[in-house]
């Protein structure tokens, strides 16, 4: 029989969280490198900019989150997709609230909007894909 200690699980959850900063910060830096150039460069607004760079960051995510963070799925390959795009769909839609509010309501740089929106949204990514997902 196995025995696991307190310490044990406080230890296995601590590198399963922070593979999952590593791999979230890896994400953020795509996103919010492809959000710059798109608002920056392309002068694209950052509402349609949102877009390409979450699904950007979305596939690499997916592919990261699979081989480092949760290595194992409850379900299988096709099922466990569907429900990370759709979990990460909402993860989307609440990143793209926490945009315009940060930029139109609070009224802050639209990069610091950009960091907190993304920043905010991981806590709601984590938990999904951690109960729901795999």
């Amino acid at each position: 029989m196995v025995k696991v200690t307190i310490l044990q699980l406080k230890e296995l959850s601590s590198h399963e969280v922070s593979r999952f900063l590593i791999v979230g910060i890896l994400s953020f830096i795509i996103e919010f490198c492809v959000f710059t150039l798109l608002v920056d460069l392309a002068d694209i607004p950052y509402t349609i900019a949102n877009f390409p760079a979450m699904a950007v960051a979305i596939i690499a995510n997916y592919f990261l989150t699979k081989k480092h963070v949760f290595t194992t799925s409850r379900y299988g390959n096709q099922l466990t997709f569907i429900l990370f795009s759709v979990f990460t769909l909402a993860g989307a839609a609440l990143n793209q609230f926490f945009l315009w509010f940060f930029a139109e309501q609070v009224v802050l740089n639209i990069k610091v909007c950009k960091v907190l929106a993304v920043g905010l949204t991981s806590v709601f990514n984590y938990f999904t894909k951690k109960y729901f997902v795999f």
